[in-house]
């Protein structure tokens, strides 16, 4: 049990021996200033049932209530009981618990017994992947780092957009354009999303051309060459690609799943519901009348008898179930498609889908002054804006680093570009729309990765100078900001815990961020390597390191590896 876990059940024993009602864990709150106390317990509730005065009955519990092992004072404010922390007995404690679990530290059992599936990184191929497929990736990588820390097993499942009209357009747009072109190994995959937005805008000129794209696309669900050998070809150069992209965002898919998969088994299925009565031909078409739920009508095939997205995410959540078995399953997509899960998650129901399904929903991520769009050819790749940045970065790096080699100075400086891509992605709400600044995200000042980083390095600098070794008397740590920062150090798990029941990674981006402003304002308010007692010097340099443990932890929920220099 960590310290401040440790640390509310002592104060929820004791209150239970003085209150009528039941109290959990949860009814202990944390006033919004620490010179208030650490805990704080609201009698209303108790003194309803008890029928007294709220500010009588803390007042008469409070003195009634002794100090225990990590509590020590207790006092009424109002119709509050508030605790405060043994200090240093609990700031001990805090330090125990980091040393023992080291890059474990944080982690809780909330999910233990629990399987979850978690469908993310959906780049259709045939396309280039551009800075909103970073989004989808990131976040749904830092679910799944956050859920497996909170106990969950967890199965990363990539989808992956390998047929359909783009793919077509695609290779309709290689034959007519670029019929003997020869393809750079390094480039292709991007050429092909190149190629994909010059068809589109071919086709806006001359309507004709839909006519040649739809026999491409029917030669393709036909297996027929030359068009389904092209296909095939072009396809492992998107799947090339991405597998290399993930690599350095450290996205890392358990399963893959593609659909062209899961076509021939989506139009299967919807032949059993129109057997079944649980779907019904309207004008050619086949749909799931989902009016009694308020969705409309769902339509899961065409009336030419071609699939839809429908068509397959109904076989998707059947293969899922029956290759994993998890207790739930969770779609990381874009807002954009909300009813369209929620139309879904009805019918499945309706097939006797039993299991619990979620949709994780995030907002687009833009341009400055404009809103990024494959067709209209007005994106950022992740490899142009990785350049860009990198470019930028390796100037800065010369600087500060004259005696650094060009390699360090260069894998530095593409470590940061990434990991500064990837905090911006996470540090805002993911119902949040995005316009990404690259001034911003690089920034050593401020909500972003380079401050974080930097703060990482400069206490691992500091403990590579340290002549002494450290130690953890609390004791000797007496200064505020040691006092805060023990405190902080504590709710890293109630962190993980809240993130990963609500999914709401921004907690965790936010709290590491505090903890670094933290640490910043105390490093420049005390001494430590030159601190004339040295028994306080290796006190506090347990806690510093304490932090760059914690704070690495942090940030590795949030996919982002931490440098030693910088």
């Amino acid at each position: 049990m960590y310290a401040r876990e440790k640390a509310k059940q002592e104060v929820l024993n004791a209150l239970r021996k003085y209150i009528e009602v039941d109290v959990s864990i949860d009814d202990i709150e944390t006033p919004p200033d620490n010179k208030m106390g650490d805990f704080a317990y609201p009698v209303f509730q108790a003194a309803k049932k008890m029928k007294k005065n709220p500010a009588e009955l803390a007042t008469e519990i409070a003195v009634k209530i002794g100090p225990s092992d990590l509590v020590d004072g207790v006092k009424a404010v109002g119709p509050y009981v508030n605790f405060t922390l043994k200090m240093p007995a609990f700031g001990a404690k805090v330090l125990e618990d980091v040393e023992l679990k080291k890059e474990k530290y944080g982690q809780v059992t909330v999910g233990e017994g629990k399987k979850i599936i978690v469908d993310y990184a959906q780049p259709n191929t045939h396309k280039e992947f551009h800075v909103g497929h970073i989004r989808n990736a990131v976040l749904g990588q830092s679910i799944i780092n956050t859920l497996r820390a909170s106990g969950y097993e967890v199965v990363a499942a990539s989808y992956i957009g390998d047929v359909g009209a783009h793919v077509a357009k695609a290779l309709w747009g290689m034959e007519k354009f670029h019929k003997g072109e020869e393809f750079d190994k390094e480039t292709r995959a991007q050429r092909l999303g190149q190629i994909y937005t010059e068809a589109t805008k071919a086709v806006e000129e001359n309507e004709d051309y839909k006519l040649e794209i739809a026999e491409v696309l029917k030669a393709i669900e036909a297996q027929q060459d030359p068009w389904f050998s092209l296909w095939k070809k072009t396809r492992e150069w998107s799947l090339d690609s991405f597998k290399a992209i993930f690599k350095e965002l450290s996205i890392e898919p358990d399963a893959w799943y593609f659909e062209s998969e899961v076509e021939k088994p989506g139009k299967e299925i919807v032949s059993k519901m129109l057997t079944d009565g649980i779907a019904k031909k309207s004008e050619g078409a086949v749909i799931v009348d989902l009016e009694k739920e308020d969705l409309g009508a769902f339509l899961v095939l065409k009336s030419d008898g071609s699939s839809l997205y429908a068509t397959k995410d109904l076989a998707l959540a059947m293969k899922k179930e029956k290759d994993h078995g998890a207790d739930r399953q969770i779609f990381v997509v874009d807002v954009r498609q909300s009813l369209h899960f929620k139309q879904l998650f009805a019918t499945l129901n309706r097939m006797g889908f039993e299991k619990q399904l979620i949709h994780i929903y995030y907002d687009m991520v833009n341009l400055p002054g404009a809103t990024m769009s494959s067709r209209a050819g007005n994106i950022i790749t992740y490899e142009d804006l990785r350049d860009q940045m990198s470019e930028r970065l390796i100037k800065e790096t010369k600087e500060r680093h004259e005696d650094w080699s060009d390699k360090k100075i260069a894998e530095v400086a593409k470590a940061v570009s990434i990991a500064s891509i990837e905090f911006m992605m996470l540090r805002q709400d993911a119902e949040s729309i995005i316009t990404f600044d690259m001034d911003e995200a690089m920034s050593f000042d401020g909500f972003t990765a380079p401050y974080l980083l930097y703060t990482v390095a400069r206490i691992g600098s500091i403990e590579k100078k340290a002549k002494k070794k450290a130690k953890s008397a609390v004791a000797h740590l007496t200064h505020e900001k040691e006092a805060e920062l023990l405190r902080k150090l504590s709710e890293y798990p109630e962190v993980i815990e809240r993130a990963g029941l609500k999914f709401h990674i921004s907690a965790i981006a936010v709290w590491v961020f505090e903890l670094a402003q933290l640490f910043n304002e105390y490093y420049h308010d005390v001494r430590i390597l030159d601190d004339e007692d040295l028994d306080r010097m290796r006190a506090r340099l347990a806690l510093i390191g304490a932090v760059r443990v914690t704070m690495k932890n942090g940030l590795k929920l949030l996919n982002i590896e931490t440098l030693k220099e910088m």
